[in-house]
């Protein structure tokens, strides 16, 4: 499958708008090109430079031939095609190939121009995927002590660090300049956040966070799912005393997946029982 569309770029200082050619392939497609003549004479076909196309089939998970593939080819020795694995979990079908960067908003607007596809059909079934994902994320551990925390939580930890700094040093300190995450429940809370990022980066899983650490969605390749990580919203029930043994609701934390980043409406829920806490769950989750 080969679809060949009009890209609408943004519009120039003179509100003129260029106009550049698209290729979107299904993997298959790709891969078939890729293995069928050398990358640099098929990259020119698209505009783009070898290196450009390569990183485009490594995004798809498309293997590629290996430097000396051709020569090899050309003298007539045996030569040996890497078999196209498996689409990963959140990636499309199909993939775009045009030159330059595009924004996820501009590849929306490639999509937009394209007919309506037939509703896809799915040789694997959704059990055997799910057995695969939990094989790749294997044991999922939260331990007490970090040593190296996800690119989005360090940024918010250096942040508090600078809240910290201009406490220390101003003659005014401000209650507003206090530190985001200093808490037991908010370091339990980041722990969390911390081994699930590494654990779905397994499948090629990107933790992103909003500034004050509230949004959190997860990017797995052209898909993104966001999640809340905060008190139960649950209040007891009037008259039953909490035990000495077991945290108050005020104490424990329930993780939502939502239908849509902001939405409210959920898909799926976990939170802190007695039957267990979240960090025995994450593999799950």
């Amino acid at each position: 499958m080969c679809t060949q569309i009009a890209y609408i770029g943004k519009p120039d200082p003179l509100g003129m708008v260029s106009t550049q050619m698209a290729e979107r392939l299904s993997r298959q497609a790709l891969y078939d090109l890729v293995w069928s003549e050398p990358m640099r004479t098929l990259a020119a076909r698209f505009g783009i430079s070898d290196v450009a196309l390569k990183k485009t089939c490594a995004k798809a998970n498309i293997p590629t031939p290996d430097r000396g593939y051709w020569a090899k080819k050309e003298a007539g020795k045996d030569t040996e095609r890497e078999p196209l694995p498996e689409r990963s979990p959140g990636m499309g079908e199909n993939v775009l190939v045009a030159s330059g960067r595009r924004t996820w908003y501009e590849e929306r607007q490639v999509e937009m121009q394209e007919p309506l596809a037939a509703p896809p059909e799915f040789a694997t079934p959704l059990t055997a995927v799910q057995e695969r994902i939990a094989e790749d994320i294997g044991k999922v551990v939260v331990p007490r002590e970090v040593r190296s925390w996800q690119p989005a939580i360090e940024r918010l930890l250096a942040n508090d660090e600078k809240r910290r700094e201009k406490q220390r040093t101003s003659a005014y300190p401000s209650s507003w300049d206090n530190p985001l995450f200093d808490s037991p429940f908010e370091r339990r809370r980041l722990r969390i956040l911390n081994s699930l990022g590494f654990a779905l980066a397994k499948v090629d899983g990107r933790l992103s966070m909003s500034n004050d650490g509230r949004s959190v969605w997860f990017a797995i390749h052209q898909q993104q799912v966001s999640i809340t990580l905060e008190k139960p919203s649950v209040k007891p029930h009037r008259g039953l005393a909490a035990s000495a043994s077991t945290k108050s609701p005020e104490e424990r934390l329930q993780l939502s997946i939502l239908k849509s980043g902001g939405s409210g409406e959920v898909n799926a829920t976990w939170q802190d029982d007695e039957t267990g806490k979240l960090e025995t769950r994450l593999a799950e989750i």
